[in-house]
């Protein structure tokens, strides 16, 4: 049996490595947005924060527009691959719901990096219509998840919503950024428990079931877990 060509072995582990700084440069990228704004993610800044050198940066992002551009792509994915995960991880609609909500608030990224980052993309958005246009699209699939978890809870007769789903979603989404953004803000002094079980009250009361039961009873083993 021939041996593996070591050429093409070294430039695929080469791909890969390169692959792989890419998406650190990006995430160092994403942090920096949190911290300093679209504005503030400099090349100088992002190295200073990475630990790439300008160079290195600019070896994958020649020009600015196109790391800041990235740096919102690679966000983006990264939270739509979360909200699928804990979409496909509850055991009934409710539970989804329940999950989706915590999550929001509560996710595998701390709250103030992960709510910076969009508090800054919601303002660069204003100006900027490349991110506009991203916002609108993450905006859409992440209301889109609450939109079938609420049919299928419907369907499956486990809420009594006064108002049309598509209506209860499009609240839901308004009042999550409302809590976070204030919170962000400095408006109140929220912590992300004391959120999530206002975001869960809320929500219970939309979708007319008991509130208690909604906070505490269902939830997935993928929440207790955090």
């Amino acid at each position: 049996m021939s041996e593996t060509n070591p050429g093409r072995r070294t430039r695929s582990v080469t791909a890969e490595a390169m692959a792989e700084r890419r998406q650190s440069i990006l995430h160092h990228a994403s942090q920096v947005i949190s911290r300093e704004g679209v504005e503030g993610c400099s090349f100088a800044e992002l190295s200073e924060a990475s630990g790439f050198s300008i160079g290195m940066i600019q070896h994958y992002f020649r020009h600015r527009e196109r790391l800041i551009g990235a740096a919102v792509e690679y966000r983006i994915d990264e939270s739509l691959a979360e909200w699928q995960r804990i979409y496909d991880h509850g055991n009934n609609a409710v539970e989804r719901l329940h999950d989706l909500l915590t999550f929001s608030i509560q996710s595998d990224t701390p709250f103030e990096e992960a709510w910076g980052f969009w508090l800054q993309i919601y303002a660069a958005a204003h100006k900027n219509s490349e991110i506009r246009e991203s916002v609108a699209a993450v905006w859409t699939s992440w209301r889109g998840l609450f939109v079938r978890a609420l049919e299928e809870a419907v369907d499956e007769k486990l809420l009594q919503p006064a108002i049309d789903v598509d209506e209860v979603a499009t609240l839901l989404l308004a009042t999550i950024d409302g809590l976070a953004i204030e919170s962000l803000n400095g408006v109140h002094s929220f912590s992300p428990a004391e959120m999530i079980e206002t975001l869960h009250r809320f929500a219970a009361r939309e979708f007319g079931i008991d509130a208690d039961e909604f906070i505490h009873k269902k939830r997935s083993r993928l929440v207790d877990a955090h």
